[in-house]
């Protein structure tokens, strides 16, 4: 079967895009990835894929905006043409607006994956010509609910034990270092001497000043590890006892699938603050607590933190809440769904 994954230009999109990639690879498939420019940082490792200038939607650059698609658009014409794919795969994002519709108008069979709680907007305006759709959250109607691909070092998982020092996993990316940078000093400084002692800190530090950072975790006694970049994040997460970040659908299934309960912050900024929505069904569920980014967000993590440190069996039953037992069976079934359409 001739496969084309599409995804727009941000890990969130692209993270379950290439582990959908990689298993129809090694099911037999003969698979291609389209993504954008931004994009193309999360698929270094994938060789079959074609790349376009990245575009960001905005009424000021309609004109502009009308040209480059159009350019794709015979682009991707002479190459369907030629390759002639059986089934797309959408993982949404602006940049597989036209790979989507090429396919429709040529023949071949249309799936979109929505991994939020709230359809993003390629998604909402592609869901009409789709013969299949999926989605990580109960979107309703014709949409079949069915866990995100996660990739294979986030399949591994050693036994949660949090009985010694706990290990938190701070990352925020883009949309949390800066503000999680101003925000922890203040959570930790609310411990007493006693609980900074029982726990060790492993924060990114992608933007903003990352020795201010260190001096002021130096001045509160917490052991800590600041990292520009955490390249190997699997490892991290699954070494930790708490995770501190954002709540994109990523992540999440990430956090999912190794078990991992985490306290979320949604970003405030998220399109129709679908950060919020994806947080609040994994607190629902049990596994995660969220806080939204507010005055007194300090004192309120601080507290839980606090809480947890007492009680260590709050994290033994957040993280069974969290896991998802059914990854396997999921992975499988999604790849079931593609090959029989």
């Amino acid at each position: 079967m001739r496969v084309v994954v599409c995804a727009g230009g941000t890990g969130g999109h692209l993270f379950p895009a290439c582990a959908l990639f990689n298993d129809l690879q090694k099911n037999g498939h003969d698979v291609c990835m389209i993504t954008d420019k931004r994009g193309e940082v999360f698929c270094k490792d994938i060789n079959r894929k074609i790349v376009f200038e990245t575009v960001r939607f905005s009424y000021k650059r309609l004109p502009w905006i009308i040209v480059s698609f159009a350019i794709v658009f015979f682009r991707l014409l002479k190459i369907w043409r030629r390759k002639r794919p059986n089934v797309i795969v959408s993982f949404g994002g602006i940049s597989t607006f036209v790979p989507v519709i090429v396919a429709k108008l040529l023949g071949t069979k249309v799936v979109l994956y929505e991994q939020n709680s709230v359809m993003g907007k390629a998604n909402l305006w592609l869901s009409k010509i789709a013969d299949l759709k999926l989605s990580s959250f109960d979107l309703g109607k014709d949409w079949i609910q069915i866990q995100a691909p996660v990739r294979k070092e986030f399949r591994r998982k050693t036994p949660y034990e949090c009985d010694r020092k706990i290990k938190i996993l701070i990352i925020g990316g883009s949309q949390g270092a800066i503000s999680f940078s101003e925000i922890m000093p203040n959570v930790f400084s609310q411990l007493k001497e006693k609980e900074k002692q029982e726990i060790e800190i492993v924060q990114q530090v992608s933007y903003g000043d990352i020795d201010k950072l260190s001096s002021a975790y130096d001045e509160l006694h917490v052991e800590h590890t600041l990292l520009k970049f955490i390249d190997n994040v699997a490892d991290f997460m699954n070494d930790s006892q708490l995770a501190i970040c954002r709540s994109g659908a990523s992540t999440l299934a990430e956090l999912s699938a190794l078990g991992c309960p985490a306290i979320l912050i949604p970003f405030p900024k998220a399109s129709q603050n679908h950060q919020f929505f994806n947080a609040m069904y994994y607190q629902k569920k049990g596994g995660a607590w969220v806080f939204e980014e507010k005055d007194g967000i300090d004192k309120a993590i601080a507290e839980k933190i606090q809480s947890l440190l007492h009680n260590r069996e709050l994290l033994k039953n957040a993280s069974s809440h969290m896991m998802n037992g059914s990854l396997e069976n999921d992975r499988i079934r999604f790849l079931n769904l593609i090959e029989q359409i």
